[in-house]
């Protein structure tokens, strides 16, 4: 077996109980909604008016930053695995950096937005 089938083999396994334990989760987990289940959490402080949404949006330009900057560490290593180019991998890193890090200012400054996150 080459390597390239060694590792779809175990990203394949790993995704199957991925699905496996979600599901077995779900199997499990309680059904019956009480009124404490569907009360607001506002983290320990008084609940203000209704609620936004069901998710907590305001962590989007936190969440962008951690999609940008795991494929930044992650695209090169690939490069260099699939290539065994020094110089090609060099490059990635370098543009995937330079992305990585334009989108994750960009996040970080639409984290900090509170006002879109404030009720009217």
């Amino acid at each position: 077996m080459d390597d390239a089938t060694a590792v779809a083999l175990v990203f394949g396994v790993l995704f199957l109980l991925m699905v496996e334990t979600v599901y077995l989760v779900m199997l499990i987990a309680p059904r019956r909604p009480t009124p404490y289940k569907l009360m607001r959490y506002e983290a320990g402080n008084p609940e203000t008016g209704p609620a936004k949404a069901p998710l907590a949006m305001q962590y989007l330009g936190y969440v962008l930053m951690l999609v940008t900057l795991e494929p930044a560490a992650a695209i090169p290593i690939a490069v260099y695995m699939f290539t065994g180019d020094l110089l090609l991998t060099v490059l990635t890193a370098v543009i995937g950096g330079a992305v990585a890090l334009a989108a994750s200012t960009y996040a970080y400054r639409y984290a900090k937005k509170i006002e879109l996150w404030r009720l009217s």
